[in-house]
């Protein structure tokens, strides 16, 4: 018995070990690298998705009635807001009738699911994407898309102050697209039997807001307004889709995760009523594998650093040096964050500053001392247009003119101007294999991507 015990608490263990060694194999082949002067890039190789991008099953967009047919027309400035409130109107009153017999149904679902929707709210990875956000609760959005630093767009020029921007406009009749991406998630469409208030499906929806480490997002069809929006009080919706991010910084979606959100789908379906057309699950894990490994090709983070000529800095003196400039410390205190608005308006990440394994909460500042200052650049999420690496440069030279001290790479060499030109090429590299698969460095669905 004793021979037969150990062999039983030896194999046990050796499994632990096999498991404990894969879960670090993957969260170090995920982690962001650095990029150098003289580093080769991973080669490129062609985009994936073809010009024209439709979700792996295509959601069902009911038909209009003949009576309310209109003709398609471009968003102008000249609109009236009335017209749509109209419509609005219009459609919320005819189904008030539909939805007042299903109160009895309503009271029913609500009481034990709303109890999953203040409980089920996800955790999310704060600093991770300081910026994307999606909805408030799950994108935190972000003003931190994540600790694997902020996973938009910014290709679009500022427009003129005078000017509105134009909403996106759907092509070939299809509905306008909100927050679900068919690059990155894989979406199931549910059909409903009849029309569905926002008030009856979101105490439903309770499970679906994580699974495991991928988000998860849910959106309703408004018909008059042709456009997907994330479910809301009030509002009357044809169909809903519901769709789990492929992968994020902590890996691609697996078999676990999957069969938590489809058993979170069906439930839904079954409560609404609707049918649900679920993907083939191998073919979704390899989907995700396929992505995570697109993105862990991409995932480079650029540093400079700052090194004193003389005597070392305190880190009181460097906070104070940060706050100045207008740096903001993250809710750990390990890094200062300057933000840019893009185009939108929208304050985002641009690089953060960190000194040493400083924390600016924790450590005593007066004491704690050190000669070099790093700023990081997370290239998948600073948009091109706002030469993310010019403004960390020319950064860092004011920082180096003012504390006495000079700018150099990862290897302790100063920055050259031969230099430059190769950290440009690189990057311009990694920007254009970002464009070409559709997820432009910067944009709402690199953010995400590059999130935790």
């Amino acid at each position: 018995m004793t021979l037969q015990t150990a062999l039983i608490v030896a194999g046990i263990v050796l499994l632990l070990l096999v498991v404990a060694y894969n879960q670090w194999q993957i969260r170090k082949a995920r982690r962001p690298r650095t990029l150098q002067p003289e580093d080769d890039l991973p080669p490129m190789r062609e985009p994936v998705v073809s010009p024209v991008v439709k979700p792996e099953v295509s959601a069902k967009l009911h038909e209009p009635l003949p009576e309310h047919q209109v003709e398609r027309r471009e968003p102008t400035l000249s609109a009236s807001p009335l017209d749509a409130a109209a419509v609005a109107a219009g459609m919320a009153a005819s189904s008030a009738d539909a939805d007042e017999a299903l109160a009895d149904e309503v009271a029913i679902a609500a009481a034990p699911s709303s109890a999953h929707a203040a409980a089920g709210k996800p955790v999310h990875a704060e600093e991770a994407r300081p910026a994307e956000s999606h909805d408030a609760a799950d994108h935190g959005e972000h003003a931190e898309h994540a600790e694997r630093t902020e996973p938009i767009k910014a290709r679009q020029e500022a427009a003129p102050a005078q000017a509105a921007q134009p909403e996106p406009v759907a092509l070939d009749g299809q509905p306008t697209p909100a927050v679900i991406d068919p690059l990155i998630d894989c979406i199931v469409p549910l059909h409903l039997e009849r029309k569905s208030s926002g008030d009856r499906i979101l105490p439903l929806t309770g499970r679906l807001r994580r699974a495991g480490t991928k988000q998860v997002h849910i959106e309703g069809l408004r018909s008059e307004a042709n456009a997907w929006e994330p479910v809301t009080a009030g509002h009357q919706y044809e169909d809903l889709q519901v769709a789990v991010q492929l992968a994020n910084r902590s890996g691609a979606l697996n078999a676990l995760e999957f069969s938590e959100f489809v058993n979170a789908v069906e439930a839904l379906a079954e409560a609404l009523d609707a049918s649900a057309e679920l993907p083939d699950m191998t073919e979704t894990v390899a989907n995700g594998r396929e992505l995570d490994a697109f993105a862990a090709s991409c995932d480079v983070q650029l540093g400079v650093n700052v090194i004193s000529d003389g005597a070392p800095w305190s880190a009181a003196y460097v906070q104070t040096v940060a706050t100045q400039d207008g740096l903001v410390l993250s809710r750990d205190g390990t890094r200062f964050t300057r933000y840019q608005a893009n185009a939108e308006g929208v304050q985002r990440a641009l690089f953060t500053l960190q000194f040493g394994d400083t924390n600016f909460l924790r450590d005593d500042l007066t004491a704690k001392a050190g000669r070099q200052i790093t700023l990081l650049l997370d290239v998948p999420s600073a948009a091109q247009a706002t030469k993310p690496f010019k403004t960390v440069c020319e950064y860092g030279y004011s920082l180096a003119q003012r504390m006495g001290a000079q700018l150099v790479d990862d290897n302790m060499r100063p920055l050259s101007e031969s230099s430059f030109v190769a950290i440009f090429g690189q990057l311009q590299t990694l920007y254009d294999k970002l464009e070409a698969r559709g997820m432009p460095a910067g944009s709402p669905v690199t953010l995400r991507l590059f999130s935790l």
